[in-house]
């Protein structure tokens, strides 16, 4: 494995993530780096950035975090070991000593380049010796000389033609001299012993290999008519039995592999894993890169203990709003200012909840509480994600903290905190030329409240004459949203907050839920709403209050 997956945490925000979900994510793993060695923490994101959050990393020059669809455990995840392996070449003798020393029971075949080739087991091997049971006959599988050398760990004597294969039937001298030279034909390979009367017949009838046992030596003449007539003469140290059973175990072990081996990569999820080692006939499963070269080699045991992706959600805690598979997950920390959502956790974790205007409020104080030297990049990000989530500094969301957190970051990165808002604000209101599934997606968020399914989107224009030519189209979209996800009620709340003091609600489904909770009449599926409201501080808690009353 790489940078061992193990200690990697990724820290995380919402879906749809907003510049202050972004910015908190990357500075709390900046400061979880500096103050945290025993993992490495890293930023990323459960969707795509809008236009505000490009424009704000591309200013203070960051890369933006990788996206993160799911926190599923993958193989990547997986405390990965060099698996022990043997080249396509290697005999049945050479893997059966392998299996043996290292206490395996398959191992993975590679080619010249060490790309995966096949997977071969002890199944394999017993399965080929149990055939080899009255072998006698090489015809359909010729035996190479080199590998027949190597497992004997013979020599050879003579070799005038240059034999590399052989390929005719197997006697052991054991019968009388008659029978055998009746039964022998040209290219049968015979294994002797020091019947030195027979060796030269043998030669002479055309045999094509004598392998002598026990390192007998052969005579001046026997080597003399091996020369003359190109017969094989090999040196066994082995007595005959041996012998002829290594000459079984000395073919490669492709004549035994299986190419049909399950493979993964580090992407694959654990819960296909298991799968494919149920369907496995060896149990185990190659991981390979993306090369095909193994870096890893999974069995059952493996996956004894649970394997998980560690994470810290930033700015949420409601399941609704987190990345897929975060159930999967081990979570070791939130850091949000959100109402108290419906995540749970396994053990007890760090949770610092704090009701300011934003994440990047609570990242920053946790910074400055520690003592942490803030670079000037990632105060510009910090204070880019207060002025966004608390729209300049003017929701009602806004703290005493929230103002001057913004200030002591502003000095740190080195801008003025009024001229940059203006230009964040221009950077983030821009709809020309996109559609209302577009601006409803940019920051929509979902909501569960006492049995009801909410999906609540928030947006910021300088013209409000652009909204009101859109509103058909908008309203058409909250409906196919809400019919399509089974929410009660869709909601796109919008501000203008140069010109005006009042927010302009479009909304389809249980529309009652905002007349009761802000006394107003819906007509034609809109309304005003007095007041620049926040979404988490105002919007939500009133509904949720409804809903309370009217259930009890």
């Amino acid at each position: 494995m790489s940078l061992g997956q193990s200690k990697l945490v990724y820290v995380i925000g919402h879906k749809n993530p907003d510049t202050d979900s972004i910015c908190s994510a990357i500075g709390y793993a900046h400061f979880k780096n500096l103050t945290d060695k025993r993992f490495h923490f890293a930023p990323v994101r459960a969707g795509k950035l809008n236009e505000e959050t490009r424009f704000v990393l591309g200013k203070f020059g960051v890369p933006a975090p990788t996206e993160m669809e799911s926190l599923a455990a993958t193989v990547g995840d997986m405390a990965l070991r060099r698996p022990i392996s043997i080249h396509m070449q290697g005999t049945v003798h050479e893997l059966a000593l392998l299996m043996r020393k290292k206490e395996i029971l398959s191992v993975p075949v590679l080619d010249d380049s060490r790309r995966l080739a096949g997977i071969v087991g002890l199944k394999d091997i017993a399965r080929h010796y149990i055939q080899g049971v009255g072998y006698s006959d090489l015809i359909n599988t010729p035996m190479n000389v080199d590998l027949l050398i190597k497992t004997l760990d013979g020599r050879v004597i003579s070799n005038s033609r240059r034999i590399d294969r052989l390929a005719g039937r197997v006697f052991i001298a054991a019968m009388q001299k008659g029978s055998l030279l009746n039964r022998t034909r040209p290219g049968d390979i015979v294994i002797t012993g020091d019947q030195y009367d027979i060796q030269l017949e043998l030669i002479q009838s055309g045999c094509a290999a004598l392998i002598m046992i026990a390192g007998m030596p052969a005579g001046s003449d026997i080597i003399a008519a091996a020369e003359e007539c190109g017969t094989l003469l090999l040196s066994s140290p082995h007595d005959a039995y041996a012998t002829f059973q290594l000459m079984t175990m000395s073919v490669p072990v492709t004549s035994i592999m299986s190419t049909k081996s399950p493979t993964a990569d580090l992407q694959t999820p654990i819960s296909h894993l298991r799968k494919r080692l149920l369907e496995s006939e060896h149990r185990s499963v190659v991981a390979l890169d993306s090369d095909d070269r193994p870096i890893g080699f999974i069995t059952m045991t493996d996956l004894i203990n649970p394997v998980r992706k560690k994470a810290i959600l930033v700015d949420h805690n409601e399941i609704s709003q987190a990345v897929d598979d975060i159930g999967d997950a081990e979570i070791l920390e939130i850091i949000d200012h959100h109402r108290v959502g419906d995540i749970s956790t396994v053990a007890p974790i760090y949770v610092y909840n704090d009701p300011v205007g934003s994440t990047c409020t609570v990242v920053a104080g946790t910074m400055f509480l520690y003592q942490i030297r803030i670079p000037a990049e990632i105060a510009g990000l910090l204070l880019s994600g207060i002025l966004s989530d608390t729209l300049m500094l003017t929701l009602s969301t806004t703290t005493d903290r929230d103002r001057r957190t913004a200030e002591r970051l502003a000095d740190l990165a080195g801008v003025p905190i009024v001229e940059y808002g203006r230009e964040l604000l221009h950077a983030s209101i821009n709809i020309q030329g996109k559609t209302a599934e577009e601006l409803i997606a940019a920051d929509f968020r979902e909501f569960n409240l006492n049995g009801k399914k909410l999906g609540v989107s928030q947006m910021m224009v300088l013209d409000c004459d652009e909204i009101d030519s859109m509103e058909e189209d908008l309203l058409i979209e909250l409906e196919r949203m809400r019919s399509s996800h089974d929410y009660d009620l869709t909601v796109l709340l919008v501000t203008n907050p140069l010109s005006s003091k009042q927010e302009r609600v479009f909304l389809k489904g249980e529309t009652w839920l905002i007349e009761k909770a802000f006394n107003v009449k819906v007509e034609g599926d809109t309304c005003v709403l007095p007041g620049i409201i926040s979404r988490k501080k105002n919007f939500i808690p009133a509904i949720g209050e409804v809903l309370r009353k009217s259930g009890s």
